[in-house]
């Protein structure tokens, strides 16, 4: 079990998004939580659409955790944002996708996303 006192988030804001990052190689429901309070947190500091996961070091999954993080990535959706996993692990990479979360392999792809959602949501609203 993971202690919540030595999961050492990492979090980092930029003008577009906010990047938190674990260097936990399990994803228990407790991280996820803690993930998500964190996220939440943010949001309530500043209206911050576009989240970043770099969950890079997972190797192992845990199903509640996975409903965890896919219920806080559909609210960002319902809100206009997006939340983006970093994880190069392919079978993490097809636990992520099957269940409909955006997962990237690095950093540079999620930037480059985040960009592109951007561009796409300015190209709607101009265009109604």
């Amino acid at each position: 079990m993971l202690d919540r006192t030595n999961m050492n988030l990492s979090i980092e804001k930029t003008e577009h998004y906010t990047q938190i990052g674990s260097d936990q190689n399990y994803l228990n429901q407790i991280l996820a939580e803690e993930i998500v309070k964190q996220a939440e947190e943010q949001l309530s500091i500043a209206a911050t659409l576009y989240f970043v996961f770099d969950i890079n070091k997972v190797t192992e999954v845990e199903a509640d955790a996975l409903i965890t993080l896919q219920t806080f990535a559909m609210n960002q959706m319902e809100n206009a944002g997006l939340a983006l996993f970093i994880n190069e692990n392919r079978e993490v990479h097809e636990l992520f996708s099957e269940h409909d979360l955006v997962i990237v392999p690095t950093q540079s792809e999620a930037v480059e996303f985040i960009y592109m959602d951007q561009l796409e949501k300015q190209f709607l609203t101009d265009s109604e």
